[in-house]
């Protein structure tokens, strides 16, 4: 009787953590070349019937991170990283200490661009990764997919990839 109430509360448990939303970003970081094409992919499922709102947000790095990409980080900055092997000085800092804004946004077929990137090859291609036709030196920096669906509240709701732009 035992083992039978066990699997019944086990297949509750695991159908429990099945359903609900869940966003996944499968590349954490991505290097990509000045002036080239990329995708950011995202990936998510929900227990919803209704369609989701598929949205796309930047942040700018805390500070300048091409400095480390070359070798010049400062001698603060890893002091800092060291104690706290949590916290990265480039990426975890207030929102309003950096420039934050909606890439893209989209809902059912149709896509729409935030003012900032209005004229530039972007949109979001398969269910939601954002594809960017030229990179710009400004594009390096977090980019978060956030999905909304109306009844699926619970969940991973967003996820984020770092895309870092080279010459």
């Amino acid at each position: 009787m035992d083992r039978v109430l066990l699997r019944w509360i086990s297949l509750f448990w695991l159908t429990a953590m099945v359903e609900g939303l869940q966003v996944t970003v499968p590349d954490k970081k991505k290097v990509a070349m000045l002036f080239q094409p990329t995708v950011l992919r995202c990936h998510f499922s929900t227990s919803s019937h209704q369609p989701a709102v598929v949205q796309w947000k930047f942040k700018s790095y805390c500070q300048d991170r091409m400095g480390e990409s070359l070798g010049m980080s400062s001698t603060r900055v890893q002091s800092l990283s060291k104690r706290n092997l949590e916290w990265d000085p480039y990426l975890d800092c207030l929102d309003s200490r950096r420039t934050v804004r909606v890439v893209a946004s989209k809902q059912g077929s149709t896509v729409t661009l935030g003012d900032f990137y209005r004229g530039r090859e972007i949109t979001i291609v398969h269910d939601a990764d954002l594809q960017i036709g030229k990179l710009m030196w400004g594009d390096s920096g977090l980019y978060y997919c956030i999905i909304t669906t109306p009844d699926d509240l619970e969940g991973k709701n967003e996820d984020s990839v770092e895309l870092l732009v080279l010459e």
